[in-house]
C-alpha cells in the first residue's frame, strides 16, 4: 500500500517483515529491505513505514536479490522464448542466453531481443558463427576462435564467454576452438556434449576443459555422473577438484530425479542452479527457476544453498558482483518467495517424465527489477480497491 504524507518518504518501496536469505551478505533472519532511486538503500529490521512511499508486508515470505539464471535460450533456437514474459513472473531478474546466437548473429540478437528487454539479458556466444539458427552447430568451418573473441572484445558487457553444445562429430575441435575464444577474450566456456565413444566425458573434463569451465545438465541421464550402483562417477569428482564448475540446467530432457538424488545425497551439488528455459521445457518440466529450486529442495538440499547456487554465485561466474546480491546501494532487483506447503507433484525428464512427490513448491509473489515492481501475484504493493474514484469526473 501507498503512504499518504510525502514530506517523510526516504523509500520508494519498503519490503517488512520478510525472511531475507542473502548469502553474498551472510543474511538469513527476518528483516526489512528498503528501495530508493532504483537501489537498495537498507537492509535493517524495523524500518519504520512511515519512512516508504510503498510499504508491503511479506511476513512469512523469503526475501531474496532477484534470481540469476544462468542458462535460458531466447533466439535462434525454434523453442526460444522472450525473456521479460518469462523471467520476471518467477523472480529472474537477469538471464543468460546460452549459444543461442553467434559472432554472425550476435548482433541481431542485441538489438531486437536483449536492448528492449526489462530483465538483465547477458549472452554466452556459440563458437558457432550463427549460433543455433538451423543446424550451424555442426558446421567446423563455421566455427572461428579469433571472429568469437572478437565479438566478444567488442561487447564484454554483455557477452560472458561461450558456449560449446550439440556437436554431433567426432573430434574436439569446437571445444578446442571455443576455449581458445575465451582465453583470448576472457570468460568462461559452458559445455554441453554428450559423450560418444570419441569423445569420452572423462577426457572432455579432464583433459579438455579449464578451471571455471562449466558443464551443464549436470544430472542428465544423457551425460550420467552416476554408476549403475547410483554412485558418482570418480572423475567427476576430480573434475570438480581441479575446478570443473556444474549447473543444472533443467531443461526437458536433462534433469533425473534418480540421479540428482543420488549425487546431492553424495555430497555432490551443483555450483550453480539455471533452468534450461525454452518453450518444451516450460510446458513439460515448468522449468522455472523457482520450480527447479523446489526440486533442490524436495531433493535435501537447504534453502539458503540454494538461493546461494541461484544469486550470488552465478552472478560471480558472469562477472557482475554487483548482481545477485542486496548490498547497499546496488540495482535493486529482489525476489519475493512464498515456499508453499501442500501435496505436489514435481516431473523430472530423461527417458520419460516421472513424479517426485514433495510436501513445499517455491512460487513467486513480488519481483523487483531496479526499484520497479514488474510482478505482484496478490497485489501485496497494491492499494486496496476501495480506494479508487466512484468515477472520471472528465467524462
Amino acid at each position: 500500500m501507498t503512504t499518504s504524507d510525502a514530506t517523510t518518504r526516504k523509500y520508494d518501496l519498503l519490503l517488512k517483515g520478510g525472511r531475507v536469505v542473502d548469502p553474498a551478505n551472510n543474511i538469513d533472519g527476518q528483516f526489512d529491505v528498503a528501495t530508493s532511486g532504483g537501489h537498495i538503500a537498507l537492509v535493517d529490521k524495523n524500518i519504520s513505514p512511515a519512512l516508504a512511499r510503498t510499504v508491503a508486508d511479506v511476513s512469512g515470505l523469503v526475501v531474496t536479490p532477484g534470481l540469476v539464471d544462468l542458462h535460458a535460450h531466447f533466439y535462434g533456437y525454434d523453442g526460444a522464448i522472450l525473456p521479460d514474459a518469462h523471467c520476471l513472473p518467477e523472480g529472474t531478474t537477469t538471464a543468460v542466453d546460452v549459444g543461442g546466437s553467434g559472432h554472425l548473429t550476435f548482433d541481431d540478437f542485441n538489438e531486437f531481443v536483449i536492448a528492449p528487454a526489462t530483465t538483465n539479458v547477458f549472452a554466452l556466444l556459440n563458437i558457432a558463427g550463427e549460433g543455433m539458427v538451423g543446424q550451424p552447430e555442426q558446421d567446423i568451418e563455421g566455427m572461428d576462435a579469433e571472429l568469437t573473441a572478437a565479438k566478444i572484445a567488442q561487447r564484454p558487457d554483455i557477452i560472458v564467454g561461450v558456449k560449446v553444445a550439440h556437436y554431433m562429430g567426432p573430434g574436439w575441435e569446437p571445444l578446442d576452438r571455443g576455449v581458445q575464444a575465451a582465453e583470448e577474450a576472457g570468460g568462461f566456456v559452458m559445455v554441453d556434449q554428450s559423450p560418444i565413444h570419441t569423445r569420452p566425458m572423462n577426457e572432455m573434463m579432464l583433459e579438455h576443459m579449464r578451471p571455471g569451465d562449466m558443464v551443464t545438465h549436470c544430472y542428465a541421464l544423457s551425460k550420467p555422473m552416476t554408476d549403475i550402483d547410483d554412485k558418482v562417477k570418480p572423475y567427476f569428482i576430480e573434475a570438480r577438484e581441479r575446478g570443473v564448475q556444474f549447473d543444472v540446467g533443467h531443461g526437458a530432457g536433462s534433469f533425473s530425479f534418480r540421479i540428482a538424488k543420488a549425487a546431492i545425497e553424495q555430497g555432490f551439488l551443483p555450483d550453480t542452479v539455471s533452468t534450461d528455459m525454452h518453450r518444451a521445457s516450460i510446458l513439460v518440466n515448468q522449468a522455472t527457476m523457482p520450480e527447479t529450486m523446489t526440486k533442490l529442495l524436495a531433493l535435501g538440499m537447504e534453502l539458503p544453498d540454494i538461493v546461494k547456487r541461484s544469486t550470488w554465485d552465478p552472478a560471480q561466474a558472469i562477472g557482475h558482483p554487483e548482481l545477485g546480491n542486496l548490498g547497499q546501494t546496488v540495482p535493486a532487483d529482489i525476489a519475493v518467495l512464498n515456499v508453499t506447503e501442500g501435496d505436489f507433484g514435481l516431473v523430472d525428464n530423461g527417458t520419460g517424465n516421472r513424479v517426485f512427490k514433495a510436501d513445499k513448491r517455491i512460487v513467486c509473489e513480488i519481483t523487483v527489477k531496479n526499484g520497479q515492481v514488474v510482478w505482484d501475484k496478490n497485489g501485496l504493493t497494491r492499494d486496496d480497491w476501495t480506494s479508487a474514484p466512484p468515477t472520471n469526473p472528465a467524462l
